[in-house]
């Protein structure tokens, strides 16, 4: 049978095998699972977000160079998204029936492949046709990388030891920005985006060093590859063929899980929910970390040095917080995080748009913005991961996370047409505040807390 109905991938009873695998997984304290494993795939996907957010920091040059209306520059931004979109959705449904680990090889590889391409294109119509690409690799490999790394962590320190992968991971948008300040004055914009290939190194070693995650073995009915893949990462589990015989899977062999699953009456509100927690979010977030460089330049005349060095402010302070957000998490919940960034990106949006301020102001509450819609994006990765069984964790991190590439793809468009036409900046930060808010009425009254929850009760 090559797919399922929805009532059929509805079911979410773990057999005795995945509750030993998850057992065996929480009490792992092998060097591979505990610390190779976050920082091997987060160092990998460091260069996801770099490729994905490297476009706002060349566009400056790349509107001088090329001679570009904001509407080629909102479409140039725009292209990568609209791809990230189409592969969030695909490639996610293929991980769960390929496996995790195949599907985010061949993305990775597809990924940093076309940061290089990005390096030689002669004009903005062949850039935009190569960003559009790429994104579809780039949209695959997050939500798979995040299934990935979730299904290896503890249930008890989940939150800490997501952390690692996703701080680094989430660096990418920090080291972009401040290489941007470096690479782009001495060597020029078309440096920048090619580092974006530094992964093609990395693969072997996760090819090498990490097998395909157990749990999804184990929920598909691949028992007899479980003992190797827990080898591999330094743990034991013993199988007699009874056992093997035992462990029907919970999802017969290879089959296709629907989307339609993710919408079935037992899942139905948790993925709307997560849709659109998703989609608010990342139409504020990605509007301004996306255009923040080129509003301070057009809009305020702030020059470029300048401009570079006060979007980097963004990324820096996130990444100095992160580490304390992901050492609590797992003791003061996901929600309340969540719900405080949202009001705070609100509130400094709001302001921003109802009164005039001197730059120092200015740009402190455009980074409140950025920083406090960062925040709820940052839960939002473990929360969606562990509010899906595992058999469709990945399908549900795809579709969920291709709702911000959606908003993503909206936002440079919205601006653009907005700076076009010469309309005031402050319509562009009430609908980033309305947003703002919108995200944190459904933190507030949507979601329940997930920390500490085992991901084979889900």
């Amino acid at each position: 049978m090559d797919s399922l109905t929805a009532a059929q991938a509805d079911r979410t009873a773990a057999s005795p095998l995945e509750l030993r695998v998850g057992d065996t997984l929480d009490n792992l304290r092998t060097f591979r699972v505990g610390i190779l494993a976050p920082l091997l795939m987060g160092f990998i996907m460091l260069f996801d977000s770099w490729d994905s957010i490297a476009i706002a920091y060349v566009m400056p040059s790349l509107s001088r160079e090329w001679g570009l209306h904001p509407a080629m520059m909102g479409a140039l931004i725009s292209s990568g998204y609209i791809g990230q979109f189409m592969g969030a959705i695909a490639l996610g449904s293929l991980a769960e029936r390929f496996g995790r680990m195949p599907v985010f090889v061949a993305s990775v590889a597809v990924m940093a492949t076309l940061a290089l391409a990005c390096t030689v294109a002669p004009g903005p119509e062949a850039l935009l046709a190569i960003r559009f690409v790429q994104g579809l690799a780039i949209g695959g490999a997050l939500p798979v990388s995040i299934t990935y790394i979730n299904e290896l962590a503890p249930t008890m320190t989940r939150g800490r030891y997501f952390m690692i992968f996703q701080w680094l991971c989430m660096s990418g948008y920090a080291a972009a920005s401040l290489s941007s300040t470096v690479v782009i004055p001495m060597l020029g914009w078309r440096w920048l985006i090619g580092l974006g290939g530094i992964p093609l190194l990395l693969l072997p070693v996760v090819m090498l060093m990490l097998p395909e995650s157990p749990r999804w073995l184990a929920r598909t009915g691949r028992a007899a590859q479980v003992p190797g893949a827990l080898a591999k990462l330094g743990g034991r589990i013993d199988l007699t063929e009874a056992d093997l015989r035992l462990a029907a899977p919970s999802i017969q062999g290879p089959a296709r899980i629907p989307i339609s699953a993710l919408f079935s009456p037992r899942q139905r509100a948790s993925t709307v929910i997560l849709m659109s927690i998703w989609f608010t979010v990342a139409f504020t977030n990605f509007g301004l970390t996306t255009w923040a460089p080129s509003i301070f330049v057009t809009v305020y005349n702030i020059p470029l040095a300048d401009a570079l060095r006060y979007a980097a402010a963004t990324p820096i302070l996130f990444l100095m917080a992160t580490p304390f957000i992901g050492a609590t998490m797992d003791r003061v919940g996901r929600r309340p995080y969540a719900i405080g960034g949202c009001i705070a990106a609100g509130m400094a949006l709001l302001s921003l748009a109802l009164f005039r301020f001197d730059t120092g102001a200015l740009v402190a509450l455009v980074v409140i913005g950025t920083l406090g819609s960062a925040l709820s994006s940052f839960i939002q990765w473990p929360y969606t991961a562990e509010s899906f069984p595992t058999h469709l964790r990945a399908v549900g991190m795809g579709v969920s996370s291709s709702m911000a590439r959606a908003a993503s793809m909206l936002t440079p468009l919205f601006v653009g047409v907005i700076l076009s036409t010469g309309a005031a900046i402050s319509l562009v930060y009430s609908a980033f505040a309305a947003f703002a808010f919108g995200a944190a009425l459904l933190w507030i009254f949507a979601t329940t807390e997930t920390a500490r929850r085992k991901l084979e009760t889900i």
